[in-house]
């Protein structure tokens, strides 16, 4: 099966099987004409057929971050292949691909060393087929240009004519991987490969997704919480014409993975139909107890938290000792408010339970956990589950917490229909997995120099492991070290401890996790520090770096040493990346009447970020953002043109969710429903001006996406401090 972006039109017509359709592009005739004609498959990334074409599968889902642009060009440049004659293909949910979670900054970051090996596992082979034709010695030959040529005897084969002989060698299992010098698209810009199907309307999203006979399926869901259904009415509901019937989505106790609240699912012939069925349900609830959960209460008890000690995560020199020795005292408390992600793609899935098999096709951000999920509720073996991803409408991590394929398969098992399980963008809101709130407490004495000896930093936020762990209580090892354990600064005596908190709301990961907290309150207190020690806030920051040097950040979970935070700190790279960005912007020279500055760096995801906002003020109204730079060392870069987009969609985020994110609840319940009160940054309040600064590297690449997130807030806080001297402590900011 070859799976490629089509055309709704072209989908409809594509086959006339449903099984042959539930896999959105994988056509019957053509397609399995293709497949049966490749010749050379040396690696589950690329083969290659006997036109030489050749297929590079992206095991990673697209979400608008461009791996089907990035992750492609990096296989093709070992290999030597002409891009022309390259197709892209979406790579089903399979082991054979390694890790394929699209989360966590992680794709370009994980697959580059497994995709350069297999285009040069496949370049090796290409050569020693056309030298062994040739009678030559293997070290004469090269490939270039989708060729193999001889440059003593001018003698050139294209990779059509060496496919078939080349799948007869031995597999390498060690090739040689190009010098970065001869590198040909690694490093190069390049538009978007799926911009033409996007702008013109012909990409494939999950909602795009159909199937003969499928049905469509809404939920009435838990209002509050592990709220549990008392009784239930659905005469009124059934008799709304096109339902076809209603489904109970069964209760999952903890801890319970990303398994859907309890709800009543209304199955029709159409999605409103769907949706008029569902108002017509009479439920009652039993709300249980965190129906008291109120947003104002739950931030005192944060509050509380943080002014008792908790549990360490990092300790260096006595810090009781440090702090009551004598020196200038600063203390400051930083909260932030509950978001939520928001895609302008609500969740949906498309699922057939059917001949002891499911097949599912959704915008998910992890197939390969949906595969083992799913299997395990159907109670089925993983082989018979089948996950294809579409085209993500955005994500920020909504997308891999999967309760809404749950919902999708269960509805599908009990009707013995195809099912598309959609949400509406109030069900979205409402029913999120929520970035929760925070509070964090920081204590420091300054020393003679003015920089800090001793620093207490105290943390309170639910923990999202929640889900895999019962009774959890307080931030996780890996959670603290998203920017805590893990800062670069040389501090003599340092205590981190994570503070007690309750869960009474779902709550999960949004773009760049912990950071988002961690980053406002770390550099919102160092602007504090440097303020009491009379220093200019970037060059405070860079004496509290110390020394330039590389080492393990401490007290952190293996997983998430191996997926999130990176192992090493290297406080060089952190130095050189502010240093960039001031010379770039002209950090300390004269600015216009009513121009102020904030700045902000961090280190998340293996990258290094510095941020520049700029606002302009006239004492009346608030400050107006006319302008964001940063700047990135995110290791060696892949696309440019990408990763300035990452940069520059990181910097509406992250000021959107500076200015307006904030989820407030009452009685249990999310307040907040629509676009109309959970606001997201509009054009007209974009800046004019964002500009991407890249930092050239031969560093491993880090991440990009999630990276240039956690400075926007903080930077944006000091420009408001900058423009009317009111300290900026809590998130939405408030002028």
């Amino acid at each position: 099966m070859e799976t490629v972006n089509l055309s709704r039109r072209a989908f409809v017509r594509a086959g006339g099987s449903a099984g042959a359709l539930l896999v959105l592009g994988v056509r019957a005739g053509p397609a399995t004409a293709q497949a049966s004609a490749q010749l050379f498959a040396p690696d589950a990334f690329v083969s290659i057929d006997a036109s030489g074409l050749v297929r590079i599968t992206v095991s990673r889902g697209e979400m608008g971050q461009g791996v089907r642009t990035s992750l492609p060009r990096i296989l093709a440049d070992e290999l030597e292949a002409d891009l022309a004659r390259v197709q892209v293909v979406q790579g089903l949910a399979d082991p054979r691909y390694g890790d394929q979670n699209t989360d966590g900054s992680r794709s370009v970051r994980m697959l580059w060393s497994p995709l350069r090996h297999a285009g040069a596992v496949a370049r090796e082979m290409l050569v020693r087929a056309a030298a062994d034709s040739w009678g030559l010695p293997f070290a004469e030959c090269r490939a270039r240009e989708h060729a193999v040529e001889h440059p003593g005897s001018g003698r050139r084969l294209d990779f059509a004519h060496l496919a078939e002989r080349a799948a007869s060698l031995p597999v390498p299992a060690a090739p040689a991987l190009k010098d970065p010098a001869d590198f040909r698209y690694i490093g190069v810009s390049a538009p978007m490969r799926d911009a033409h199907d996007i702008v013109t309307g012909s990409a494939v999203y999950g909602y795009d997704v159909r199937i003969p006979g499928m049905k469509y399926a809404c939920v009435a869901r838990a209002p509050v919480f592990d709220a549990r259904i008392r009784s239930m009415d659905d005469t009124a509901a059934r008799a709304v014409p096109g339902v076809l019937g209603t489904f109970r989505i069964p209760y999952s106790a903890h801890p319970r993975g990303f398994r859907p609240e309890e709800g009543i699912a209304v199955l029709a012939d159409d999605s409103w139909s769907a949706m008029r069925g569902r108002d017509a349900l009479i439920i009652d609830w039993n709300p249980g107890t965190n129906a008291s959960y109120e947003t104002s209460a739950f931030r005192a008890e944060l509050r509380d938290s943080v002014r008792q000690a908790g549990k360490l995560r990092l300790q260096r020199g006595d810090i009781e000792a440090a702090l009551a020795a004598e020196g200038v005292r600063v203390e400051a408390e930083y909260e932030t408010a509950m978001l939520a992600h928001a895609p302008m793609e609500p969740p949906v899935a498309v699922a057939w339970v059917h001949d002891g098999r499911c097949d599912i096709r959704a915008p998910v951000q992890d197939p390969q956990d949906v595969r083992r999920r799913v299997a395990e509720w159907l109670g089925i073996k993983q082989e018979r589950v089948n996950v294809a991803v579409t085209l993500l409408g955005g994500a920020f991590g909504r997308k891999s917490q999967i309760d809404f394929v749950f919902e999708a398969v269960e509805v599908s098992r009990r009707a013995g229909v195809p099912v598309k399980l959609f949400w509406t963008r109030e069900d979205d809101i409402r029913n999120c997995y929520f970035h929760a709130e925070s509070v964090h407490r920081m204590e420091a004495r300054l020393g003679e120099d003015g920089l800090p000896e001793a620093w207490r930093m105290r943390a309170a936020y639910p923990s999202i492991d929640w889900m895999e762990v019962k009774d959890l209580d307080h931030p996780m090892p890996w959670e603290t070290g998203m920017g805590l354990t893990n800062m670069p600064f040389d501090i003599p005596a340092i205590s981190i401890e994570a503070c007690r908190s309750r869960v009474p709301i779902r709550i999960g990961w949004l773009r760049s996790v912990c950071n988002l907290w961690h980053a406002f309150a770390l550099n919102g207190f160092i602007d504090e520090m440097a303020a009491a020690a009379g220093r200019d806030p970037v060059a405070y920051r860079l004496a509290m770096l110390g020394k330039d040097r590389a080492f393990a950040a401490p007290n952190e979970d293996t997983d998430a040493l191996v997926n999130f935070n990176g192992t090493t700190v290297d406080t060089g790279r952190y130095r050189r990346v502010i240093e960039m960005l001031a010379a770039r912007t002209g950090w300390g020279k004269p600015l216009e009447t009513g121009t102020f500055r904030g700045f902000a760096a961090h280190n998340s995801f293996y990258s290094y970020v510095a941020t520049v906002v700029e606002v302009q003020y006239d004492g009346v109204q608030s400050p107006r953002v006319v302008r964001i730079d940063t700047a990135i060392d995110c290791g060696r870069v892949v696309n440019p043109e990408g990763v300035r987009k990452q940069v520059e969609d990181a910097a509406i985020f992250g000021l959107g969710a500076a200015l307006f994110g904030e989820i407030t609840a009452r009685d249990g319940r999310a307040l907040q429903s629509n676009f109309g009160d959970y606001r997201v940054l509009r054009l007209s309040e974009c800046p004019p001006v964002i500009e991407t600064h890249i930092v050239q590297s031969d560093h491993e690449p880090g991440g990009a996406g999630e990276p240039p997130t956690p400075t926007i807030a903080p930077a944006l806080a000091a420009a408001f401090f900058a423009a009317t001297g009111k300290r900026q402590r809590s998130m939405p900011i408030r002028a």
